[in-house]
């Protein structure tokens, strides 16, 4: 089973108020308190095909599952029987975010929205979020874009010193509005590059050399 949470869908977000101005070294190294999570760089569009099929597939084979929580059962499992695939699908094909959430970020980084915090939730202890989320910061054309995105998708909203967080009842919800921004992506590469774009690659070739 993939749980389904209580909460109730909104769109709350002031497009005047949007956080601007964000640089490569602040994309790089974390511009909010949310410290744990990574920066996923520049994934492609082919990045995040890959991740949402990978995505899929465990999410597919949870929904089967009779435990209440069948990603988190089928992703133990793998730990204790496949430590090294396990650790390998969460790097490479995950960027190393929660299943059902992992799709949304990296689809979101190859429409070159940032993205600084994401969790699946779930009914462990070891989830932050109550319900499956993703920040991101939009500049106002993405900002625009997304946010029709996000309502079509039965997918909510809440803006927090000019940062999204984007929701959903559960990631099946989440997954579905990082297929929409695939689908949507030559709209996407139409618009201006964030600032924040140029140089965030070499910056982050530095840092892991360091």
């Amino acid at each position: 089973m993939i749980p389904e949470f209580d909460v109730q869908i909104q769109s709350n977000y002031d497009l005047s108020t949007l956080r601007v101005g964000l640089t490569a070294e602040d994309v790089s190294e974390g511009f909010t308190e949310h410290h744990q999570y990574e920066c996923i760089g520049l994934p492609s569009w082919d990045d995040a095909e890959e991740c949402l099929r990978a995505e899929a597939e465990v999410m597919d084979q949870a929904q089967k599952s009779a435990a209440p929580d069948g990603v988190e059962a089928i992703l133990d499992d793998l730990m204790e029987t496949d430590d090294v695939g396990y650790a390998e699908m969460t790097t490479y094909s995950f960027f190393g975010n929660d299943v059902g959430v992992a799709g949304l970020s990296v689809a979101l980084g190859a429409a070159r929205v940032a993205t600084f915090y994401s969790c699946s939730s779930g009914l462990g202890k070891q989830h932050h979020s109550e319900y499956p989320m993703v920040g991101a910061v939009p500049d106002h054309p993405r900002a625009v874009l997304l946010a029709e995105l996000i309502e079509q998708n039965g997918c909510g909203v809440g803006q927090e010193l000019g940062r999204w967080y984007i929701y959903g009842r559960s990631i099946w919800d989440m997954h579905a509005l990082a297929k929409a921004i695939l689908t949507e992506r030559d709209m996407f590469d139409s618009l201006p590059r964030p600032s924040w774009v140029k140089g965030l690659a070499e910056l982050l070739e530095e840092m892991e050399m360091e």
